[in-house]
C-alpha cells in the first residue's frame, strides 16, 4: 500500500472554509486511487453516486492528509458508490493524484525525477573498496561517480548519484550505507503531467530493452516552481502491477558503462522510434510487460511486429521489376475485360497487387539477418521459413494443419518464439545504434549470453556447443577462482576492463 491516510477534502478551486468532508485516501501499488468520504461535499447529496452521475473532467478534489499535513490534488474523478439518507456520503476513484507540502497552483512542471533503485548493478553508481581485516578493524570506502548529463532533442537528461542509508552512531553495531542513482529530465519548457508520464513510460521501456530485464521504475516525482521555490510533488497514476525484482549484473544485456557516451542519442532514437515505427515497437514490448500471454498470442505478436517494422521501412512494391511490369500488364488487361463487372475487376486488381508482395519468410529474413551474427545464412532462412509457416497455419488453418498434432505444433511455437524474441530484441537495439561488436558480446561472450545460445541451439540456428570443449575453456577460470583466498568480504564481481 502506497498511501493509506485520513484527511479533510474539498472541491478544487474553493477554500476549505466553503465546506469540506472527512475521508480516507487509499492508493495501492498499482496506482488505484480511491477516496472514501464520510459525508458529502457541498452541492452533493450522495444520490449522484448511486445513479452514477458523470463528473466534468476539469473538476478536482483537494485535501490535507492527517499523518503528514501534505496537500493532495485528485484529478480525473469518477463516482464509486455512495448513499443519500440520514448519513449521506460519496466515494470517488481518481485517475491521478498529486501530493505536495503546499497546495499545487500550477499543473506545469519543470522537472521529472525518477529513482533508479534496483538498477544499481546496471548503472554502477560508484565503487566500494574493502580492505582485509587488520587489528580487529576493517576499512570500507564508498565513492560515487560524478553526475552526468546529456542534451537531447526535447531537453536535458541528468544522472545523479548519492549515498543511501543512515549515518552510524558510536553505539551502532550495524552499518547501513549504499550507493544509489536517480535520473532527472528537464524539458525545454515546463510540461503537464500527461506529457511527463509519457516520457517516464518511454524511459521504463528503454531500460527494459537495454537491460533485458522487466522491472517497474519507482513512482515518478515532479518539481514545481512556486514563488521562487522548488517544490517536490509525488505523483500516482494507474499502471500495471509493478515488478520489483532487483536486476543483477550478470543478467543485464548492455551494462550502462558500455553505452554511457551514446545514452543521450539512444534516448532520442528511442522516442522517435516509438512514434515512427509504432506497432513495430509496441508489439514486442507487449510480449515483455507484466502480462501473461498464450503461446500462440506471443508468437504472432512477434511476427506481426517484425512485419510492421518491415512495412514502415520499405515500399510495398516488389524488388523484381519484371514481376512488377507483368502485374501492371495484367491489371491493365483486367480494366478492359468485357466479361467482368466492376466488382470483379476491383477484386482481381486487389488480388494482383498483393501478388507482388514478397513471401513472409523473405521479409523476416531481411529484418533478422543484420543482427544474426555468426548464424549461418541457410540456418536463418530455414528458421524464417518455419516461423512464416507457423504464422500462416495460425492465420489460415486455425492452428496445426493436421488435427491431432497440437502438442507438436505448440512445441514448435514455443521453441521458435524464444529465439525469435531474442533476435527481435537485437533488431530494436540496432535501431538504437548498437553495433555488431556489441551483438557478438551479447550473443556469445557476456555472462548472460548462455540464454541466447541455448535458444538459438534449440531453434536450429547454431550448432550445439561441444560439452568437453566448453568445460576445457572454462577449466582455467575455475582453477583461478578456486585458488583465490577467502577474505570474509566481497567486492564487486570481476568484469571486462573495457566495459
Amino acid at each position: 500500500m502506497e498511501i493509506n491516510d485520513h484527511g479533510l477534502f474539498w472541491w478544487a478551486g474553493s477554500e476549505h472554509t466553503d465546506g469540506y468532508a472527512a475521508g480516507l485516501l487509499i492508493i495501492d501499488e498499482s496506482g488505484v486511487i480511491s477516496l472514501e468520504l464520510h459525508q458529502t461535499l457541498p452541492g452533493r447529496s450522495g444520490a449522484e453516486a448511486v445513479f452514477r452521475q458523470e463528473i466534468a473532467s476539469d473538476v478536482g478534489i483537494v485535501g490535507c492528509l492527517k499523518a503528514t499535513g501534505h496537500y493532495v490534488l485528485l484529478r480525473g474523478l469518477q463516482t464509486n458508490g455512495g448513499r443519500s439518507g440520514l448519513i449521506s456520503y460519496e466515494n470517488f476513484i481518481a485517475e491521478e493524484c498529486f501530493i505536495c507540502r503546499r497546495q499545487i497552483g500550477s499543473e506545469n512542471f519543470k522537472n521529472l525525477k525518477v529513482s533508479l533503485d534496483g538498477l544499481q548493478e546496471w548503472i554502477r553508481p560508484g565503487k566500494i573498496s574493502c580492505e582485509e581485516p587488520l587489528n580487529n578493524k576493517i576499512s570500507i570506502d564508498l565513492e560515487y561517480n560524478s553526475s552526468e548529463e546529456w542534451k537531447i532533442d526535447t531537453g536535458l537528461v541528468e544522472l545523479r548519484h548519492h549515498f543511501t542509508g543512515n549515518r552510524p552512531s558510536r553505539f551502532s553495531s550495524v552499518l547501513n550505507v549504499g550507493l544509489a542513482s536517480e535520473l532527472v529530465y528537464t524539458p525545454a519548457s515546463p510540461l503537464p503531467s500527461k506529457d511527463l508520464i509519457e516520457w517516464y513510460l518511454a524511459l521504463q521501456d528503454l531500460i527494459l530493452i537495454l537491460t533485458n530485464c522487466t522491472l517497474s521504475l519507482k513512482w515518478p516525482k515532479f518539481i514545481l516552481s512556486y514563488e521562487d521555490e522548488d517544490l517536490l510533488v509525488e505523483y500516482y497514476f494507474r499502471r500495471h502491477k509493478p515488478i520489483d525484482s532487483k536486476i543483477t549484473w550478470h543478467e543485464t544485456l548492455l551494462p550502462f558503462p558500455r553505452i554511457r557516451k551514446t545514452f543521450g542519442e539512444m534516448i532520442n532514437k528511442w522516442l522517435l522510434a516509438r512514434k515512427s515505427l509504432g506497432p513495430g515497437i509496441s508489439l514486442y514490448l507487449g510480449t515483455r510487460r507484466n502480462i501473461k500471454l498464450y503461446a500462440e498470442h506471443r508468437f504472432v505478436n512477434l511476427v506481426w511486429g517484425l512485419e510492421a517494422l518491415g512495412r514502415r521501412k520499405d515500399l510495398p512494391e516488389s524488388d523484381n521489376s519484371k514481376v512488377s511490369d507483368k502485374i501492371k500488364k495484367i491489371i491493365h488487361a483486367i480494366s478492359f475485360s468485357e466479361g467482368l463487372n466492376s466488382g470483379d475487376r476491383n477484386w482481381l486488381k486487389a488480388l494482383m497487387k498483393r501478388a507482388v508482395e514478397r513471401p513472409l519468410s523473405e521479409r523476416l529474413f531481411e529484418e533478422l539477418s543484420p543482427v544474426a551474427i555468426d548464424i549461418p545464412e541457410e540456418n536463418l532462412r530455414s528458421f524464417c521459413k518455419i516461423c512464416a509457416d507457423l504464422r500462416n497455419d495460425l492465420s489460415h488453418h486455425g492452428g496445426e494443419r493436421e488435427p491431432g498434432e497440437y502438442e507438436t505444433f505448440l512445441t514448435g511455437i514455443l521453441t521458435n518464439s524464444d529465439a525469435l524474441s531474442k533476435l527481435y530484441l537485437l533488431v530494436i537495439l540496432r535501431i538504437l545504434g548498437v553495433h555488431d561488436d556489441e551483438f557478438k558480446r551479447i550473443m556469445y561472450r557476456d555472462p548472460g549470453s548462455s540464454i541466447f545460445k541455448l535458444s538459438f541451439e534449440q531453434a536450429g540456428l547454431i550448432p550445439e556447443e561441444d560439452v568437453d570443449q566448453l568445460i576445457a575453456s572454462l577449466y582455467p577460470k575455475v582453477l583461478e577462482a578456486e585458488s583465490k583466498p577467502e577474505t570474509g568480504c566481497e567486492s564487486e564481481p570481476a568484469e571486462d576492463k573495457d566495459i
